[in-house]
């Protein structure tokens, strides 16, 4: 999984409303943003330290590398404990990076989060049919009852010179889909597309799926010189009962094999379905680097006591 060019992903990075500032990270000019955490349900502990968290860094006193808005496209370079050492200079009390791997940092507490999930697209893949050749049996009919169940779904793209028209739906199904997960976007969702399509333009493809006229689902991707990245996906519950999700993930592998790309990126949640279709997982981790030993401690115990990564099983799809 090669990141997204930093010309690119920085473009995006600062047309976010979120956007604070470039700082020097791993020697690199890295965007910096403050953070909007938010978990409709959960531990009461937990939903009060994310309010808490939120409030610091609108404040200045939180600074996340990257926006939450578009994870895994770039990852700053802190490969040694001599690099994460000059983040003293950076004036606020945590600064959260999401690096890849679970690497350990003096002054810092590393905590696992859920992989990004990359499938590799061979170079015999010449269509859809090769990528499903190359699976076992099992898989084979698995992957051929999803297309099944869904097939009353009429995929279409979305135009950015109408994007005034679908993003708020869009924006009302992603949150639906979000609902039961911890947010770590804006909550104003159709502003975040407007500027995903604004930034980006051609790069940023949408997808909507229609049934009897009405959009029950969409996903985006963005599409990069090396590979793509499917990055928002939001759909009826309906929808979901007739696996359109698993659907939508299908036809954005189907793109990336027919675009010749190297690699898709399906991101991060749902990682035993998405092992189903091939996708192998890619470590990653949040660092919360804090000059502060009380601060530290306070993450340490969070990360003890409350915090819990989600366990998964992994299956592999090819003979």
């Amino acid at each position: 999984m090669k990141p997204l060019d930093f010309q690119t992903f920085n473009q995006l990075q600062t047309a976010f409303g979120n956007y604070e500032e470039n700082l020097n990270i791993g020697g690199q000019s890295f965007p910096f943003s403050n953070i909007e955490l938010s978990k409709p349900t959960g531990k009461y502990v937990s939903r009060v330290i994310l309010k808490l968290a939120t409030a610091l860094s609108a404040k200045g006193f939180v600074k996340y590398a990257g926006n939450a808005c578009s994870p895994g496209l770039q990852f700053p370079n802190i490969q040694s404990n001599e690099s994460l050492s000059n983040l003293d200079k950076i004036n606020c009390g945590i600064l959260i990076i999401n690096v890849l791997g679970e690497p350990q940092y003096q002054n810092a507490i590393t905590l696992p989060a859920e992989p990004f999930m990359n499938l590799t697209i061979q170079p015999e893949w010449e269509s859809f049919n090769d990528y499903l050749t190359a699976m076992s049996s099992k898989y084979r009919v698995r992957t051929k009852k999803v297309l099944s169940n869904s097939e009353t779904y009429v995929k279409l793209e979305l135009l950015h010179n109408q994007a005034n028209e679908w993003i708020p739906q869009c924006a009302q199904m992603l949150g639906h889909t979000l609902k039961d997960k911890t947010l770590a976007i804006s909550p104003r969702l159709s502003n975040m597309l407007h500027t995903f399509v604004r930034a980006l333009k051609s790069q940023f493809k949408v997808w909507g799926y229609y049934k009897d006229g009405a959009l029950c689902g969409f996903i985006s991707a963005i599409e990069s010189e090396h590979g793509l990245y499917a990055m928002h996906l939001g759909l009826t519950d309906q929808a979901a009962q007739d696996q359109l999700y698993q659907r939508m993930m299908y036809d954005v592998i189907e793109y990336g094999i027919v675009q010749k790309d190297e690699f898709v990126c399906l991101g991060r949640t749902a990682t035993e379905i998405k092992s189903t279709m091939g996708a192998v997982p890619v470590e990653n981790s949040y660092v919360f680097h804090a000059k502060n030993k009380i601060i530290r401690n306070i993450i340490a115990l969070y990360k003890n006591r409350f915090y819990k990564p989600k366990s998964y099983q992994l299956r592999n799809p090819f003979k």
